[in-house]
């Protein structure tokens, strides 16, 4: 004779799991603890620094662990240093900015056409972590244009024009952005004038590493006169947006008329 189960105690039976439910944990595989952090933070003192300052930096908020930029294993100790597992190491002074354009290729093709490049390779000028630093690397920003920083080696005069130019552009480029943005949440389509608007703000900063004044000028020109050629060109889909709040005020007023004229007829024929 088979096993019966009768409706209530199936029902009790769902209620009782239904009340484990929220009590139970699946075993999740745990995490992977890079061999190359744990190691250096058991080493510690000047061993240990690279870490602490790594964990502050841009590329531990976007995800680049110690193997994006030195290569390695970070999973086997046996072969964190292992060149078949493409372990380069630290780079010497002179190799730095290859090493770091393996990654920001645009802007070590830039740095490479400046007057920093020609003095670094002549031993006196600046490399990438020389202004970005190496474990400690901050976020790209125009504030790196420091006269503190720049004054260490040159005048801080061609740094505050670059920096003027810059700005006076990407303050208008975040109007813009901001502009786009509210046409979106209005329901109007932005899309290529947000790739438009990606384009012209990625050709702007791939001439910081330049230093070429005269150019970065003339490109923050050029953008802004881009910037204004979209800003007539959007004002079209606003004019939508104010003809939409115009009908729909004139709707919504029709509707609220009708709506009182409904209770105004109802209380007429309740006195009748």
């Amino acid at each position: 004779m088979g096993l019966v189960i009768s409706p209530l105690e199936l029902r009790g039976a769902i209620f009782v799991l239904l009340l484990l439910l929220p009590n139970l944990s699946f075993a999740e595989e745990p995490a992977k603890v890079s061999v190359c952090l744990s190691c250096h933070r058991e080493m510690g003192g000047g061993l240990a620094q690279p870490v602490s300052l790594w964990e502050k930096s841009i590329h531990a908020q976007l995800g680049n662990n110690c193997e994006g930029c030195h290569g390695g294993d970070p999973n086997d100790e046996a072969l964190a240093m292992s060149p078949e597992k493409g372990f380069v190491g630290s780079p010497k002074p002179e190799e730095i900015p290859d090493f770091c354009g393996k990654c920001h290729v645009g802007v070590m093709e830039n740095y490479k056409k400046s007057p920093h490049y020609s003095a670094f390779r002549r031993g006196i000028g600046p490399s990438c972590v020389t202004c970005h630093k190496s474990h400690d690397v901050e976020r790209a920003s125009f504030d790196l244009i420091d006269e503190k920083l720049c004054s260490q080696c040159h005048s801080y005069e061609n740094g505050r024009k670059m920096k003027q130019a810059f700005i006076s552009a990407e303050l208008e480029l975040q109007k813009m952005k901001s502009t786009f943005h509210k046409l979106d949440r209005r329901g109007m389509p932005v899309r290529k004038f947000e790739e438009k608007l990606f384009a012209e703000r990625n050709a702007l900063h791939q001439m910081t590493h330049t230093l070429d004044v005269m150019e970065i000028e003339k490109k923050t020109e050029l953008v802004l006169t881009n910037l204004e050629v979209m800003k007539q060109e959007t004002a079209a889909l606003w004019k939508k947006v104010k003809k939409r709040w115009a009908i729909g005020s004139l709707v919504g007023l029709f509707l609220i008329l009708f709506i009182l004229l409904l209770i105004k007829l109802h209380r007429s024929l309740e006195e009748e």
